[in-house]
């Protein structure tokens, strides 16, 4: 399905994705996926709960050192976390951490907690790379729905 991916799966999909940090007022951090268009903002030193539940869910944000730490809540139940169809409720609670390893790689750890679907809490974990190519920028990568089924229904078991 053509839905947007949702935390973390957004984070962990072969596609890249751009972090850009805002000032101001009210500090925040941006960032810009090339699948489906889709965009958050992690809201740093927030407060307050989701307002409502959301694809790509609600984010706070905070430093630990050099590390950033996202409480994510507020997530919609159709995103899945794989292409595989491993679910998760309206309960889901992700806290992301990205730890700068060089001035080319993020560690990224997430930790996934539903209650309602798992029995306790697992986290996954992978660098991320930073692109160095000059002018480097993200694509347009727009989803076709039953794109699969177009390419390769020919190859199914009827």
């Amino acid at each position: 399905k053509c839905y947007l991916p949702g935390v973390p799966r957004a984070t962990y999909m072969p596609f890249p994705f751009q972090i850009v940090q805002g000032a101001g007022p009210e500090p925040f951090i941006f960032m810009a996926y090339e699948f489906t268009s889709a965009t958050r903002i992690i809201r740093m030193d927030w407060t307050q709960e989701a307002p409502t539940d959301s694809w790509m869910g609600w984010s706070r944000g905070h430093w630990e050192g050099d590390t950033l730490v996202v409480d994510v809540t507020g997530l919609r139940a159709e995103t899945w976390l794989d292409r595989a169809g491993n679910f998760h409720s309206d309960a889901l609670h992700v806290v992301e951490r990205y730890t700068p390893v060089s001035a080319y790689h993020l560690m990224y750890e997430a930790t996934i907690e539903d209650p309602k679907v798992f029995t306790r809490p697992w986290k996954i974990s992978m660098p991320l790379y930073r692109r160095m190519e000059p002018n480097v920028q993200l694509l347009e990568f727009k989803c076709v729905p039953f794109t699969e089924e177009l390419l390769y229904g020919r190859f199914s078991k009827k």
